[in-house]
C-alpha cells in the first residue's frame, strides 16, 4: 500500500526523535561548575510585614483573542508589572501571537494588551519556517535588560519545539529581533520552557527546560551574558517528568518540582541539588496531587518558605490552589484555594491552569493563570492573606 505523505513525515520525525534522544544523553557542552546561586534580587529591599491581609483580583487580558494561555510576568523599574502570554483562535493555531500588557502600580489597573511577537516576525528573524508559537517565560538579564524566551515549532507538534530569545533594554518599549537558542545536539529539536529562570553570582542564567520527543525529562540550560547556551545539565530521565520548577534555598541548595505524566497515583515530582544545580537526586513523588498540569513556585523573600501554585487534584484542572512548605519541600500545607469549580461532567473550557508567581519589591505576591481558556486572571495578595484562614468566595465570576 502506498504510504501517505503524512505517514512518511511521522516516521521521519519519529526516527529523528530516537536519534535526538540518544544524542541528548551525550554532553553537548563542556560541563563546568555552574558557580553558586544568586538569591532573591529583593534581598536588600525593605519587605512589607503588614499584618492586615490584602487581596485583589482582576484580568490581565481583555478578549483580544478567543483563547489565551501560559502567562509570565516581571516587575519593571517603576514597580509596574509587565505580563506576557500567547493568544489566538486556539492553541497551536497559525494566528497565535505573544501578547504583552502592563499593570500600573499607581492605578492598580491593567492597560490594553498588544501583540508583540508573531510567527512571521520570528520567521524573518531566525530565517526558519515557523508553524506555531507557544509558552513565553521572562526574566532579567545580568545587565538588568528584560529577556523574553518563547517556544516556536517548525514541524510536527510541541515535541518539535525550539526556544527563542528576544531582549529589551528600555523596560519593554522596544525589542531585539529574536534568536534561536542552540540547545540540542541534533537538529536543535524538542526543547520547551515553562519554569522561572534562576540566576548565578557569576552573571549566568539557569533556564529550566524539558524534552518531550520520545522521552519526557527535565534539563537545566546555562546561558552567558550574551544569551548563548554554554552548558546543559540533565535533571531527570525517562518518560514521565517535565516542566521543572526550581526553588533556590541557599547559594548551593535547591528543590525542583516537576509535572508528572505517568500512571496513578498522580503526584507532583520532586528532587534536590546541593551543588548549585550541577547534580540532581532522582525524582520522587511528593505528597501533592496533580492531574499532569503546569505548576509554578518561588521562595518568599526574607524567609525559607516555599510557595507553590498548582491544581490540587489527580484528574482535572478544576481548582487553583496555593501550598506552602517550611522544610525545603518535604511537607506541604494547603494555604489557599483560589478557584474551585467542580462540575458533574468535566469541561476543559471551564478550568484553571498554567500559573505564574512573582513577588515584588514591596513584598506583595502576584499570581497569573489561565482562566477558562479565555482570560489571563491576575491576583495580588500579601503574606498575611496567604497565611490566614481561607475566606475567598471561589464561585465569584469575571469582574
Amino acid at each position: 500500500m502506498k504510504q501517505t505523505t503524512h505517514t512518511i513525515t511521522n516516521k521521519i520525525i519519529f526516527s529523528l526523535g530516537i536519534l535526538s534522544l540518544m544524542l541528548s544523553a551525550w554532553p553537548l557542552f563542556k560541563s563546568n561548575p555552574p558557580g553558586v546561586f544568586s538569591l532573591s534580587a529583593h534581598s536588600d529591599e525593605p519587605i512589607s510585614t503588614a499584618s492586615t491581609p490584602f487581596y485583589q483580583e482582576d484580568f490581565a487580558s481583555h478578549e483580544s483573542t478567543p483563547e489565551v494561555h501560559s502567562a509570565t510576568a516581571i516587575e519593571l523599574d517603576n514597580n509596574d508589572i509587565m505580563a506576557f502570554w500567547y493568544g489566538g483562535l486556539r492553541e497551536g493555531h497559525r494566528d497565535v501571537m505573544i501578547y504583552q500588557n502592563i499593570w500600573h502600580n499607581k492605578t492598580k489597573q491593567w492597560g490594553k494588551e498588544r501583540s508583540l511577537i508573531s510567527r512571521n516576525f520570528t520567521r524573518d528573524s531566525t530565517f526558519r519556517y515557523i508553524r506555531k508559537l507557544g509558552n513565553p517565560v521572562v526574566t532579567r538579564g545580568p545587565d538588568k535588560s528584560i529577556w523574553l524566551f518563547y517556544v516556536s515549532v517548525s514541524v510536527g507538534g510541541w515535541a518539535g519545539s525550539s526556544i527563542n530569545l528576544t531582549q529589551s533594554h528600555d523596560d519593554g518599549k522596544s525589542w531585539s529581533p529574536p534568536k534561536r537558542l542552540i540547545s540540542s545536539p541534533f537538529l536543535n529539536l524538542s526543547t520547551l520552557i515553562k519554569g522561572t529562570p534562576i540566576h548565578y553570582t557569576d552573571g549566568t542564567i539557569g533556564l529550566p527546560v524539558y524534552h518531550e520527543l520520545v522521552g519526557k525529562f527535565g534539563e537545566l540550560l546555562k546561558l552567558n551574558a550574551q544569551g548563548e547556551v554554554i552548558d546543559k545539565i540533565r535533571m531527570s530521565w525517562g518518560h514521565t517528568s517535565l516542566q521543572p520548577v526550581i526553588f533556590t534555598t541557599s547559594v548551593n541548595d535547591a528543590v525542583a518540582m516537576m509535572r508528572y505524566q505517568g500512571s496513578a497515583p498522580k503526584r507532583i515530582l520532586t528532587q534536590t541539588s546541593n551543588d548549585s544545580g550541577l547534580n540532581w537526586t532522582p525524582v520522587e513523588k511528593s505528597e501533592l496531587p496533580n492531574p499532569g498540569a503546569g505548576i509554578i513556585g518561588l521562595v518568599l523573600d526574607g524567609t525559607q518558605e516555599l510557595l507553590l501554585a498548582f491544581n490540587n487534584d489527580e484528574e482535572e484542572r478544576e481548582d487553583m490552589s496555593l501550598a506552602t512548605s517550611n522544610d525545603q519541600g518535604k511537607t506541604w500545607k494547603l494555604s489557599q484555594v483560589i478557584e474551585e469549580n467542580r462540575l458533574p461532567e468535566p469541561d476543559k473550557n471551564q478550568q484553571f491552569s498554567y500559573p505564574w508567581l512573582l513577588q515584588t519589591q514591596n513584598g506583595n505576591i502576584h499570581l497569573l493563570y489561565t482562566w477558562h481558556k479565555n482570560h489571563i486572571k491576575h491576583l495580588i495578595f500579601n503574606a498575611a492573606w496567604l497565611h490566614k484562614a481561607s475566606t475567598i468566595d471561589t464561585t465569584q465570576g469575571e469582574q
